[in-house]
């Protein structure tokens, strides 16, 4: 569950494309590969040395680069099979934790130890 920013390897160790598991977003979750701040000086670095105005040149970029920013390609790029209503998280969680207790009941049996306190 990505609920608010997550980038680079850290987002690879919450979601893997490469198998299927479940994996859900907020519509408000900001991530991917790495993010606009930061990277937009470095990325862009001799564009912006040779501008006249750097710092009208880097709320340019930012702002195109905003302009094509959408949580649906990161989900997609990203393996995230939904951005959810917030409000839908605890139902979806709660489903989920149901069914992988009742799939590792099939495949290992009973747990082997109690509740703790």
């Amino acid at each position: 569950m990505i609920l608010r920013k997550v980038y680079g390897v850290g987002g690879a160790g919450i979601v893997n494309r490469h198998r299927p598991v479940r994996s859900w977003a907020w519509p408000a979750a900001d991530f991917g590969s790495l993010p606009a701040q930061g990277g937009i000086e470095a990325a862009f670095r001799a564009e912006l040395a040779q501008a006249p105005d750097p710092d009208a040149a880097l709320a340019e970029i930012a702002q195109r680069l905003a302009e094509t920013a959408s949580p649906l390609r990161a989900a997609e790029r990203f393996g995230v099979q939904d951005l959810i209503d917030p409000r839908d998280t605890r139902p979806l969680l709660c489903a989920w934790v149901r069914e992988s207790w009742a799939t590792l009941g099939r495949l290992t049996g009973p747990p082997s130890f109690g509740m703790r306190p």
